[in-house]
């Protein structure tokens, strides 16, 4: 190959070939590159300016392109001769999309890409090989192309010249996906310029890497450092300080920038607060370090303190609920019950009861609110309080609600709340409703974002009630959920995402381009795209399993579990360069390809985002307790509970029907 490179030397594509041990000539001015050149070599401006655009090709460079025979590609000029571009404009919901047979064999046409952070040149052409358009789909464009799309790379008429409209070399750093893709693109691209040359195999090390292979064997104690790691992201990147209050930011946006970066979204979650406690109170039981017990009482003296999450009037008829986030009086059961479960344990692995009464208090307001039959309002806001005349409504309706994703964490707090407190209703409710829901599966379940999430979060209340109560039955529940879940495994141990009965979603794949980006969505297309989620579903998974293997022994149980710990620790991410990453799991996960990919049609929650609470703390917590043995489901330790309850059940449900 007789490449000239118009760049810094720090440019992505450079320095892939330079690591090759190829040595090419490279300029600081374009028009020094030309005049480099020989005849008939090809010769590459890069946008190092990106996203400015800058460099500006007049027709006498055109002319000397074609006087000497050179093969040209231009990324990103301000302006080429006679060529109208616009002014550099910022993609939203578009993806690069392969438009034409340039890249065939290896990317065929409406093959998506991401071209993360991308800032474009607008501009009329009659042909692109690479455009960015807003479309639905996993790999493919699953209705086409749009009418409006953006040319993202095409070829000048009458020159052997390839213009890219916006910065295609920067693909190592803006983290471009998937990485096989961008492989095909730039060997392709080379083999353009240098169409008699044998074109090397690019290979390259991402920013972000994972910590080993799909088949790579693990070391000795990997899951012990896969939650040292773990902590030390949480406590370098995701804990936050405003005088007393220490929170936990809720994570990092799924948008990528065009230097690799996710912002944080700093926004307090009581949910993700609490989650982050029980990972510093684990560091503390595993490794004694006094300063996690202590930061871990402070955040969960944030998320029960009030007016900022707790309320503790007695006369509100709110009074033990805990906000969705700071000062939002907004009540999601699972979220409640996602700040209740990391509180208990807490509190039974620091042993300190200063927050005995306000979990209980929890724990009843949350009671107070289900219904007859075991089902909660999957979202009651203050407001609604004063609309039925208080929470007596709530307490005695019969709602039903077949959707795990809102129920399930909340009836496994109820019977955790019974074996702590002897209270009856707190087994009668959720054993109700779980049978109620087993006989409506699969057809009449509500599903989120897909199915395999449901059945997910079914595991850990049927392990629950199996340790409370050992039938058959129950045990039958908990096999026949599990077994659903082992069916989706993969021999790697991802599990795959399934859609659930048509017209029971609430979020399913886009219907339309259109729709690309709008709303909540599953990270799938269709069935059978391979992608784990480790938002929705993995993560309940891996808690599932451990509490179930542990509640009944069963073999098969733990060697799923242990399967599911292993590809966790594997896609752990690694970066020396995107340090903030460093310890921590992204949500979308394909298997195939064996990197954080997939559709990210979610407004918020895309592909590439970062859960502090839901994703990764409970991942590093179930890695704490199989290092130590341990169960969530616990009772040693806190008999102050079952003392005070009595008179708090009293106060808060003195009505009776």
């Amino acid at each position: 190959m007789q490449l000239i490179f118009h760049c810094q030397a720090s440019n992505d594509l450079y320095q892939v070939l330079a690591r090759m041990d190829r040595a090419f000539s490279r300029h600081d001015s374009f028009t020094a590159a030309l005049d480099a050149a020989p005849a008939g070599a090809a010769v590459l401006s890069l946008a190092d300016a990106y996203p400015r655009a800058e460099l500006c090709v007049d027709a006498v460079h055109l002319q000397q392109i074609a006087a000497k025979g050179l093969r040209l590609y231009l990324e990103y000029p301000a302006a080429v001769a006679e060529l109208e571009l616009g002014a550099p404009q910022a993609t939203q919901w578009e993806r690069a999309v392969v438009a034409s047979h340039f890249f065939a064999p290896g990317l065929e046409i409406n093959r998506i890409l991401a071209l993360h952070g991308c800032w474009h040149l607008p501009v009329q052409v009659s042909k692109a090989h690479l455009v960015a358009a807003r479309v639905a789909g996993y790999h493919t464009a699953t209705y086409g192309l749009p009418v409006e799309t953006h040319p993202l790379l095409f070829e000048l008429p009458g020159l052997p010249v390839l213009i890219a409209a916006t910065k295609l070399s920067q693909f190592v750093t803006a983290r471009y996906a998937p990485t096989g893709a961008w492989k095909v693109i730039w060997e392709r691209l080379l083999q353009y310029l240098c169409p008699d040359a044998g074109i090397p195999s690019l290979t390259w090390e991402p920013v972000i890497r994972l910590r080993c292979t799909a088949h790579e064997p693990l070391p000795a104690g990997i899951e012990a450092e896969a939650f040292e790691a773990s902590v030390g992201w949480f406590r370098s990147q995701v804990v936050y300080s405003i005088d007393q209050k220490k929170g936990a930011i809720e994570g990092f946006e799924s948008g990528i920038d065009y230097e690799g970066r996710q912002l944080r979204r700093t926004w307090p979650r009581g949910d993700c607060i609490g989650e982050t406690a029980m990972v510093f109170a684990w560091d503390w039981a595993l490794d004694r370090n006094p300063a996690s017990r202590h930061l871990a009482g402070q955040m969960l003296d944030y998320v029960l303190s009030a007016p900022d999450f707790f309320h503790d009037d007695p006369a509100d008829p709110a009074h033990g609920l805990i906000n969705w986030f700071e000062r939002g009086a907004v009540f999601y059961g699972d979220d409640n019950a996602r700040v209740l479960l990391p509180a208990l344990t807490v509190r039974r692995l620091t042993g300190e009861p200063r927050w005995d009464e306000r979990l209980l208090q929890g724990l009843l307001a949350n009671l107070r609110t289900t219904g007859r039959l075991g089902f909660r309002r999957p979202r009651i806001d203050l407001q609604h309080f004063a609309e039925h005349g208080g929470w007596a409504c709530f307490r005695y309706e019969e709602h039903i609600h077949y959707a795990p994703h809102y129920q399930a964490y909340l009836w496994a707090a109820f019977l955790w709340a019974h074996a702590l407190t002897g209270d009856p209703e707190f087994l009668h409710k959720p054993k109700q409703a779980i049978r109620m829901t087993m006989e409506a599966y699969p057809g009449q379940w509500q599903w989120t974002n897909g199915l395999t999430q449901e059945i997910a979060r079914m595991l850990l209340p049927l392990a629950f009630l199996v340790r409370l109560e050992d039938t058959g039955e129950h045990r039958h529940w908990l096999r026949r959920m599990a077994a659903d879940i082992l069916d989706l495994m993969q021999p790697c141990g991802a599990i795959r995402e399934k859609l659930g009965a048509a017209g029971k979603g609430s979020y399913g794949p886009p219907a339309t381009n259109e729709a690309y980006g709008t709303s909540e969505a599953t990270l799938i297309q269709q069935d059978g795209d391979p992608v784990c989620d480790l938002l929705y579903t993995t993560n309940y998974a891996f808690l599932g399993l451990h509490e179930a293997a542990l509640a009944t022994g069963d073999a098969d149980l733990r060697a799923a579990a242990d399967r599911l710990a292993a590809f966790l620790c594997r896609i752990q991410i690694r970066s020396q360069h995107q340090t903030w990453l460093h310890g921590a799991w992204m949500r979308a996960f394909d298997y195939r390809m064996w990197e954080y990919w997939g559709s990210s049609a979610d407004l918020g929650w895309g592909a590439w985002s970062v859960e502090s609470g839901w994703t990764n703390t409970w991942i590093a917590s179930v890695l704490a307790m199989r290092h130590s043995g341990q169960s969530l489901f616990c009772t040693s330790g806190m008999e102050n509970l079952r003392k005070l309850y009595p008179a708090l059940r009293a106060h808060m449900l003195p009505v009776t029907r």
